[in-house]
């Protein structure tokens, strides 16, 4: 997965106690100390200490959290506390793509195109992996287990991900420049697709990581000769495939709506 260093008024409204003027003027305020940009990019050498000053007297250690976070929020939604604050802003600062399988890590990142013979034709690129696998004992024999080959998963969160990253970001610079140019109704219609790919992707990974834990216990239930508890998890993955197309046909036809809607200039 791939951060947005994105902090929406969405997020901040609902730390604001659900009051939208209160979460505006949050964003507002930090837009205004350059630690936000017109897009609602995140600066990623923004201090707590210098959020805490722009913010509001009385904001709360939990909204200062999550501001911060906003370095890196969609992948905290994913991996949680797996990495510190410094790996994180390290993976973020490089254009890294994380995925979590169990426990495990794949990170992966990609070259631009290499050996072109000319600009604009077809080049080959390279792809580095690194397998960050878990330490885990064997309740048997007490001793660590060993590391399996492909642990981390195979990115099956990466193609999608990637694909709303692109797009948030895309829509977030649209509607920067539609509020530059000081036409709200384009700059709103840019600020609802931010928001419709943002949620989509926040909808999209508690699924993924359904789908992950389902293919994790099988292979561990097919390792032990359950067949029973592997066809339990088996089952447990196909539904999570189902709701992920049910995810994904929701916000094509949201998505559809509104293109269709689209006011002049967008």
């Amino acid at each position: 997965i791939t951060c947005c260093r994105q902090v929406p008024t969405r997020t901040v409204l609902g730390l604001a106690g659900g009051d939208l003027v209160k979460a505006q003027k949050y964003v507002e305020a930090l837009k205004k100390v350059g630690i936000l940009d017109n897009s609602d990019i995140m600066d990623l050498d923004a201090t707590r200490e210098k959020v805490a000053a722009a913010l509001p007297a009385g904001v709360g250690a939990g909204t200062l959290d999550w501001v911060m976070r906003g370095r890196y929020s969609n992948m905290y939604m994913l991996l949680g506390d797996h990495l510190s604050e410094a790996s994180y802003l390290k993976i973020v600062s490089n254009n890294i793509l994380v995925d979590v399988q169990g426990d495990d890590l794949l990170m992966q990142i990609f070259t631009s195109t290499v050996l072109q013979r000319a600009a604009g034709q077809e080049a080959p690129f390279l792809e580095f992996i690194q397998r960050v696998c878990s330490e885990k004992q064997d309740p048997a024999t007490g001793k660590p287990k060993a590391m399996k080959p492909g642990c981390g998963g195979f990115g099956i969160r990466n193609f999608l991900t990637l694909f709303l990253s692109i797009e948030v970001s895309k829509a977030a610079k649209a509607r920067g420049d539609a509020e530059a140019a000081g036409n709200a109704k384009v700059a709103e219609y840019y600020g609802s697709m931010v928001e419709a790919f943002t949620a989509q992707l926040d909808e999209s990974n508690p699924v993924l990581t359904a789908i992950s834990d389902a293919m994790t216990l099988e292979g561990e239930a097919l390792e032990r000769g359950d067949e029973a508890e592997a066809t339990k998890h088996e089952a447990a993955k196909n539904k999570g495939q189902e709701d992920l197309q049910t995810v994904s046909t929701k916000y094509k036809n949201l998505m559809k709506s509104l293109r269709e809607n689209a006011p002049q200039g967008a």
